[in-house]
């Protein structure tokens, strides 16, 4: 316990799912968190649990950047953690049937998005420091059909993330920049493709795919990114962290 004792997080995409899971343990180890989402009354639900604070927030939108490490650092203190975990799941589509608004829109939130949360994160630690880790996924870095725009913004994540990582190092900032690449786990997400596909054909081909023949919890991927923030990271930067069963290790 106390791993992150006294510092501050923003967790994007906390109201469920992998920040939700986050939240809840970065609290468990004395971290004070701001939760935020634009899903209220389940983001409201998880900052609550966490002794934590809530806030609305669309993360293309770089206004409600600023006003999120505003309010961390006027209610919380100094944010020295952010988990840039917000994204969503686009239709499964060929490529040639995806229309430039909806390609456009995906890219906005899975890379813009992580763009501002990067950007505004440098900005807010360079002379205290800090932590960033930003959720990628196993399609960030091999390729799998009908999801291209899916694996496009997330390999823009996990490259994003090693530039990120240098430049501070470069520039001297005391900030450490990681990419985790969750593999199949529970959470919303893929209820959506269960609900798309048929929860027995996809939990078979998942487990399938998965060495460890079974489908991950989100706590796995919250004690990665604990292990990224905390002093156990502290020499950790410019990784891509797969948490996925063996999946990439095929």
């Amino acid at each position: 316990m106390g791993r992150v004792e006294g510092r501050v997080a923003i967790v994007t995409g906390g109201a469920s799912g992998l920040g939700a899971a986050t939240a809840k343990l970065l609290s468990e180890e004395g971290a004070k968190v701001l939760v935020t989402d634009i899903q209220e009354d389940k983001g409201r639900e998880v900052a609550k649990a966490c002794g934590g604070v809530f806030l609305r927030h669309d993360t293309a939108d770089e206004d409600q950047w600023i006003a999120a490490f505003g309010k961390a650092a006027a209610d919380l203190g100094t944010v020295s953690i952010l988990f840039n975990n917000a994204g969503v799941r686009p239709k499964t589509a060929p490529l040639e049937d995806i229309a430039l608004d909806e390609w456009k829109a995906h890219m906005a939130v899975n890379i813009d998005g992580v763009f501002l949360g990067i950007k505004h994160g440098i900005r807010a630690m360079k002379t205290e420091g800090g932590s960033i880790v930003s959720t990628s996924s196993i399609y960030g870095i091999v390729g799998a059909s009908m999801i291209g725009a899916y694996s496009a913004s997330k390999g823009g994540v996990r490259t994003l993330t090693k530039a990120a990582a240098m430049e501070c190092a470069h520039l001297g900032y005391p900030i450490r920049v990681n990419s985790i690449h969750p593999g199949f786990i529970e959470t919303g997400m893929l209820d959506s493709v269960k609900a798309e596909f048929g929860a027995g054909m996809i939990e078979k081909r998942m487990i399938g795919d998965t060495p460890m023949k079974r489908i991950g919890e989100a706590r796995d991927i919250a004690e990665g990114v604990l292990y990224l923030v905390a002093d156990s990271g502290k020499f950790v930067t410019g990784i891509e962290l797969p948490i996925d069963g063996g999946y990439l290790a095929k």
